[in-house]
């Protein structure tokens, strides 16, 4: 993969001359110092609040990896980012996370309810969705400070373990477990016992059932989700 991201780099170095796709193709294949390079403009949207300038994703592949990259075009320029004073940040990074927001709102919206475990119900309160690992020590870190989230969010969480299968593994135990929980305390109590990285059990978890959270993980990361944990407002995936 070290090639890919390599000649990604030296894009940059380079002078674009124009902006149309078909331009900024050729200008890669002609830059990128890797054999059999392809590349295709994926989506183009404008940017808000900036007249002329496009958002552009490309995807670069040399037949066996590939890698997508975001960046701008305006005129005869072109920018790796935008940094917005007004928004307070990167214009990319806001930008790319509405895409992905988007691809997930499909598949959140169609989502089994059995796959969502929910914390807290308060009306008043904002919903986050938090994308999960019960052998994460991220997500652990996470989990040690859910009282104090729910102070102010209700939860509702989605496991897409990215460890061995003993990962998935306790997965279906949590779910299996808190779906007969009287009460978020106990639901709470259920995750901390499988997050334990001491934790022993000796049920046995069928293939189907580490397969149901083998797609769960495979469709959010396919959508995009490049780790965990990963928290998202429930509303950006209602839209």
């Amino acid at each position: 993969m070290k090639k890919v991201i390599l000649f990604v780099a030296s894009f940059f170095a380079a002078n674009l001359f124009a902006a149309t796709d078909a331009q900024i193709i050729n200008h890669f294949k002609n830059t990128i110092q890797v054999p059999n390079i392809s590349v295709e403009v994926v989506e183009r949207h404008s940017v808000e609040g900036v007249a002329g300038m496009d958002f552009v994703t490309l995807n670069l592949s040399d037949g066996t990896r590939a890698q997508k990259l975001s960046i701008f075009t305006k005129d005869d320029l072109i920018f790796p980012d935008v940094i917005s004073i007004k928004q307070g940040g990167s214009i990319k990074e806001m930008m790319e996370m509405a895409e992905l927001q988007k691809k997930m709102s499909v598949l959140y919206k169609k989502e089994d309810k059995k796959n969502i475990l929910s914390i807290g119900n308060d009306a008043k309160k904002e919903t986050i969705v938090i994308f999960t690992d019960p052998e994460c020590p991220y997500c652990r870190q996470e989990l040690d400070g859910i009282e104090e989230r729910l102070k102010t969010n209700n939860i509702k969480i989605i496991f897409t373990p990215v460890h061995e299968r003993s990962s998935l593994e306790k997965s279906v135990l949590i779910y299996n477990e808190a779906a007969k929980a009287k009460n978020d305390a106990e639901k709470i109590k259920i995750m901390r016992k499988y997050y334990d990285e001491n934790v022993k059990y000796d049920q046995k978890i069928s293939d189907a059932e580490v397969a149901r959270i083998e797609e769960l993980k495979s469709k959010y990361f396919g959508a995009g989700v490049k780790g965990v944990p990963f928290i998202v407002r429930e509303k950006e995936l209602l839209k």
